[in-house]
């Protein structure tokens, strides 16, 4: 049976908030960047040993590097998908294995992009069943 290998979705804090302003959304050299990030941060995840309904879940992070790639403060769980009644008991689970693998991974390498920054700021999003 094939593992199935999460997906790491990652979004610049820029690219979430609205332009207002002087706000400009995020070049193309800052997206790609971030996906930099987030193929570092998928070799260092593994999936918890729950029930196919338990990888349903797709978790959402808020997570903050500073200028050197390291992490500055934890991890923090903004939202769930694909929890269900069947899912909820696997749901901490599911965080849980996300924030270790932002954590086992840091500090991570930042591109030019983001590293010219005093910090970088993103919401990563662990799905292990979806496929690229």
């Amino acid at each position: 049976m094939k593992a199935l290998i999460p997906i790491l979705l990652v979004m610049p804090l820029s690219a979430c908030a609205r332009p207002s302003g002087g706000e400009r959304p995020p070049s193309p050299a800052t997206l790609h960047a971030s996906a930099q990030v987030a193929e570092q941060v998928r070799r260092c995840y593994r999936a918890p040993r729950v029930p196919s309904a338990g990888r349903g879940i797709a978790t959402r992070l808020f997570v903050r590097y500073g200028r050197d790639g390291m992490l500055v403060g934890l991890p923090v769980p903004v939202s769930q998908q694909g929890v269900t009644p069947e899912s909820r008991p696997y749901a901490g689970r599911m965080i849980e294995a996300a924030k270790l693998a932002i954590i086992r991974c840091s500090p991570i390498r930042l591109p030019p992009a983001l590293a010219e920054r005093s910090s970088s700021a993103f919401y990563l999003t662990f799905s292990p069943r979806r496929q690229a």
